[in-house]
């Protein structure tokens, strides 16, 4: 069965003076000190030893057979990232170093493939390059665990992940620039202490900050150096998590759920802490990785899997079967030339195709018409106008989804109202609102995309707009409508749309979700029937809800209907917050387009709560 190793490391011969290319000091450079032997420098700091198997692959392909490793991965060392450069610098290095990988893996005999690497520092960049990567024969990229002091949970870094996935991308995560350097100056303790540290905060900064919960399954993510410290202290972050509501941080389960979400490589060097970690990860989570050609790498390759006491199963699983699921290839054979292709490309796909007439992904989705529905206005187009249009087509698809979901919330709690006894119609109203608090949460991230644009690039199609930005967005005041936020002077701004404005006056006249959910509680007997003083009327919601948090006993369900509400409500004044931000930051304090006063406008809009009784409840409860 072939053997496959998925973490390794190269340097080219030689690379272009980068110090000069960039007129900026401290950029690694190669000292060849004898032959087949050199030094690699950063500025004129002496960083490590090298030897000709980094950039031979004679040697390289020699030390392989010498350990029967059949294919090899093959990245860049962390010294050559470029985090804190310019992005421009760090892309021109990227792509030196990407391509001479693959000129590396050309003369491998089929047995060397890459993963590159990308300026992480600018998220659109590295979305790019690692696109232009996977179209050259990388099979998917090698990052670091941090950028700077934003750790994997990062906004723009969980863009670029989702990027990985959209892409089939494997991601190898290798820590870097570790952390407290000024406290382990010796002994090599920024390796033997802070990487192993580095990497546990990474794995636990995705999951803690909920962000499993919103990549897609199909992220193949695998953090070398058998995942650092995390799963000898999985227990010690399971522990917090149960019993300190505060470590929960944002993830809907505890730790242990997110082990299926990753993977980790087997460069731990000691048989009793390798069956540790393959006891804790699952042994279909733990793949072979060296951390070849380096002194702190496996001296034999895979020597490790072979002389311990894992089932045969399980050796199979580290030394071959993983790594093809999780780079996605069937390994060559022994003495091939060329490595094997991509599964899906060895697929009989006829059964496949469709016949004439049948449905296909392209005609359910109308694929060819909604590419059709962005229309610039500016002559000669400008490049960021595109990007303007589409983030905010995808806003509206979203409203769609969360009109259409929170309809079928109303609908569930007046169903809960009329048979008290079933709590189905409850279930089912928290399931859907917590859907709709991801996707809030979505479009709130939605904002760093935009903030890609320089203010110079929007200003250059603004006068375009004319009063087609703003607060015009028909289906945002249908949401605020339907979730009793209702304006009717709001309706004016509608009139030229006849469709929208009859919508909307049919959302202030029929029960908003405010008014069934507080209806709901006045059938349970929670709530007298309403009197005249609205202050007085708003005091009894409150305690209404007030009475439901303190029997929890007999109101989970409905006290989670109430969770639901307040997370959405909250994600709703965030993207209220964060479109504040945006426009000051591309237009500053400028009137906007559709007339009102700008961001003092939007600001206004802050203290705007759908349902304030939920949050007044939390102050009775301190009392």
């Amino acid at each position: 069965m072939p053997v496959i190793d998925i973490h390794s490391h190269f340097f080219p011969q030689s690379w272009p003076d980068l110090a000069q290319r960039f007129g900026t000091a401290d950029w690694p450079w190669i000292k060849h000190t004898e032959p087949g032997k050199a030094d690699v420098m950063v500025g004129n700091r002496f960083f490590r030893h090298i030897y000709s198997a980094c950039w031979d692959p004679e040697v390289r392909l020699r030390e392989l057979d010498r350990d029967g490793i059949d294919l090899q991965i093959i990245s860049a060392t962390p010294v050559l990232f470029a985090y804190e450069r310019p992005v421009e610098h760090a892309l021109e290095c990227a792509r030196l170093f990407n391509d001479a990988a693959l000129e590396l893996c050309a003369r491998g005999k089929g047995r060397l493939r890459a993963l590159c690497q990308v300026p992480l520092q600018d998220i659109d960049a590295a979305c790019k390059e690692l696109s232009r990567c996977l179209r050259a024969g990388h099979l998917g990229v090698q990052i670091g665990n941090h950028v700077r002091e934003k750790n994997l949970d990062d906004p723009g870094i969980v863009t670029f992940l989702h990027h990985c996935a959209d892409e089939g991308a494997a991601v190898l995560v290798h820590p870097w620039d570790m952390m407290s350097a000024e406290r382990m100056p010796n002994y090599m303790m920024p390796w033997t202490v802070g990487m192993p540290a580095e990497t546990q905060l990474s794995m636990v900064a995705l999951i803690l900050s909920g962000a499993f919960d919103r990549l897609p399954a199909s992220l193949r993510i695998c953090f070398a150096h058998g995942g650092g410290s995390f799963a000898f202290l999985l227990g010690r972050l399971e522990n917090a998590w149960r019993h300190h509501p505060v470590a929960r941080g944002k993830c809907e389960f505890p730790p242990s759920h997110y082990l299926n979400r990753v993977y980790v490589d087997s460069a731990v060097f000691e048989e009793h802490t390798l069956r540790f970690l393959v006891q804790t990860m699952g042994a279909e989570r733990v793949v072979l990785g060296s951390d070849y050609p380096f002194p702190l790498g496996e001296e034999r390759i895979g020597s490790l899997i072979r002389g311990s006491s894992l089932a045969q199963g399980a050796k199979a699983a580290l030394l071959s079967e993983n790594a093809a699921r999780f780079l996605q290839l069937t390994p060559p054979e022994k003495g091939t030339d060329k490595p094997s292709p991509p599964v899906a490309q060895q697929q009989n796909l006829a059964a496949t195709v469709p016949g004439a007439g049948q449905l296909t992904y392209s005609s359910y989705l109308k694929v060819p018409e909604l590419l059709d529905l962005q229309r610039p206005q500016s002559s000669p187009t400008h490049h960021d106008e595109l990007l303007f249009i589409i983030t905010h087509q995808t806003y509206e698809l979203w409203f769609k989804e969360l009109l259409h979901d929170l309809d079928a919330v109303v609908e569930n709690l007046q169903a809960a109202s009329a048979n008290l006894e079933s709590r189905d119609g409850v279930y089912e109203a928290a399931r859907l609102l917590r859907r709709c608090t991801e996707i809030t949460r979505v479009l709130v991230e939605q904002f760093t995309i935009l903030e890609t644009m320089l203010p110079t690039h929007f200003l250059a199609f603004r006068d375009k707009l004319e009063p087609a930005s703003g607060f015009q967005s028909e289906q945002f005041r249908e949401l605020e409508f339907l979730c009793g936020l209702k304006d009717e002077k709001m309706l004016r701004f509608h009139k030229p749309t006849p469709e929208a404005h009859a919508r909307l006056l049919r959302r202030l006249e029929e029960p908003s979700l405010h008014d069934v959910f507080f209806g709901a509680l006045r059938a349970m007997g929670k709530l007298p029937p309403p009197s005249a003083n609205e202050r007085e009327q708003f005091e009894e919601r409150a305690r209404a809800i007030l009475s439901l948090y303190r029997d929890e006993h007999h109101y989970r369900d409905w006290i989670d209907v109430c969770e639901r509400l307040t997370e959405f409500d909250e994600l709703v004044v965030s993207w209220r917050l964060r479109h504040i931000q945006l426009v000051e930051r591309v237009i500053g304090i400028r009137m906007g387009t559709g007339g009102s006063t700008g961001a003092s406008y939007l600001k206004l809009t802050l203290d705007k709560k759908f349902f304030p009784e939920l949050w007044e409840a939390r102050t009775l409860l301190a009392e």
